[in-house]
């Protein structure tokens, strides 16, 4: 009877803290901030002509951010990094299933790495796959062909083959590869998009995973292709460039008083043990308001799939408000911070402590918070193949998504909201086509944003 009522009392935890986790990645546009302190002090040292092209390449995972920060980016390429570089590039295109010819290659290294060494590995690297006609790689010169697809750029003074490549050319011509490569082959993440139109306004309605990863780089050029159309792109807040001041101050208390005076004991022990599991000060959330640390626990936890920084900068809404700002599209707000930090911080203290209280018991539990990082590794991948159905079944499954607690502070009215304002913008005069990215359960969940649209009589389409 024991063991049953232990079940029970786990799979119920489990469900709420697997909704609030959802929450975060499919509902909530807004990520709270985890670990400033490790952010780096310095700008990376980026030349202008490359950001565009880097912007896509660090979605991929080919290389670690810490290159940028190093005082070598610009510097000559190394045998290890060269190497390192090569690896992860392969495991990208290894993604994409097509068979190679041998298992294993070498790279010349020892020496001065020229940018043609850099060329010509990384069309071996291209050449050992069995490529669709469509790549016309055969009898071809390895410098001619990576300079006819873009893969290489020269400058005025040609391509000055001959001279050491640096690390951050190196980085971009295996960052153009793997772009050719996977829109050549038609591969890459298909995402959750949607096509709604009136007349000649069309929107193209991507629903987003807030947390992501690298495997969810590149899109499917599909996706890309809508987004380079549109005129415009909607988000439910900009975390890039927006004003957070609001969002720090109602984490925190500014009266001079702590978390300890508004929560029990019981519950400031048990967030004690669970800093400690986690290897942070005893002292870390102190200045918190109870539905801070609850959020910023569970990003932390989900962001140490890989770490935290990388779950946010792969997150979609991040890429693709940085790709409009790199483009010059305008970048727009269907909320504001103001609105979704409001959601957290105007719950009774009562309810915040008990959230924070479910929560702490979970990642207490010895699995509590694997059982948490597997569900965002799930819906990753459901993101991932486009699997509309595994991901509404798992919301329908996991959390009860749309009933009780937290959720109803994230529905409801802010998709009603959203949905009139998606129907203003199909009633615009002329001719418009806008790039809207949310958390994906306001599109994917029944009587969310899509259905609501469908219900004004506009033609909806799910993009496969």
């Amino acid at each position: 009877m024991q063991v049953m009522q232990e079940k029970k009392r786990w799979t119920k935890l489990k469900r709420w803290v697997g909704a609030g986790a959802l929450s975060l990645t499919l509902l909530l546009g807004l990520v709270f901030p985890v670990h400033a302190a490790e952010e780096p002090s310095a700008l990376p040292d980026i030349s202008p002509w490359s950001i565009s092209t880097l912007h896509e390449g660090e979605k991929y995972g080919i290389f670690p951010l810490e290159w940028y920060f190093d005082g070598t980016f610009k510097e000559p390429i190394t045998d290890d990094k060269f190497q390192s570089l090569m690896d992860a590039t392969e495991a990208e295109l290894d993604l994409l299933g097509l068979k190679k010819k041998e298992n294993s290659l070498s790279f010349e290294t020892g020496k001065a790495i020229s940018r043609e060494n850099v060329i010509r590995s990384l069309y071996k690297l291209l050449a050992n796959y069995e490529l669709p006609e469509a790549f016309g790689i055969t009898g071809v010169d390895p410098i001619n062909y990576m300079q006819q697809k873009g893969i290489v750029k020269g400058t005025k003074a040609g391509l000055q083959l001959e001279q050491p490549s640096t690390v951050e050319q190196a980085v971009v011509m295996a960052s153009r590869l793997v772009d050719y490569t996977y829109d050549t082959a038609e591969g890459g993440a298909k995402g959750l998009m949607w096509k709604v139109t009136n007349d000649k306004n069309t929107l193209y309605l991507l629903g987003s995973i807030h947390l992501g990863n690298t495997d969810m780089y590149p899109m499917h050029n599909r996706i890309q292709e809508a987004f380079e159309a549109s005129d415009d792109l909607w988000v439910e807040v900009n975390i890039v460039t927006g004003d957070m001041s609001y969002l720090e101050e109602k984490m925190v208390y500014s009266d001079g008083t702590t978390l300890k005076d508004h929560v029990t004991a019981e519950t400031y022990e048990k967030l004690q043990k669970v800093l400690a599991k986690l290897g942070l000060p005893a002292n870390t959330f102190d200045t918190f308001k109870p539905f801070a640390v609850s959020n910023t626990l569970s990003t932390f936890d989900l962001g140490n799939q890989t770490d935290s920084n990388t779950a946010m900068l792969t997150g979609i809404d991040s890429y693709f408000i940085t790709s409009a700002m790199l483009t010059g599209k305008p970048v727009r707000e269907l909320e504001s911070i103001k609105l979704q930090a409001d959601l957290f911080a105007d719950v009774p203290i009562e309810q915040q402590e008990k959230e924070l209280n479910q929560l702490l018991d979970v990642l207490l539990t010895d699995t509590g918070a694997e059982e948490i990082s597997k569900q965002l590794e799930q819906m990753q991948t459901e993101w991932i193949e486009g699997d509309l159905k595994g991901l509404q079944q798992m919301l329908s499954a996991e959390g009860e998504f749309a009933e009780g607690g937290m959720n109803d502070r994230l529905v409801g009215e802010r998709d009603k909201n959203m949905a009139n304002k998606l129907a203003e913008l199909l009633e615009q005069e002329g001719e418009n086509t806008s790039f809207i990215v949310v958390g994906a359960a306001h599109y994917a969940l029944e009587g969310m944003v899509v259905d609501q649209l469908k219900e004004k009589g506009y033609t909806v389409e799910f993009i496969q």
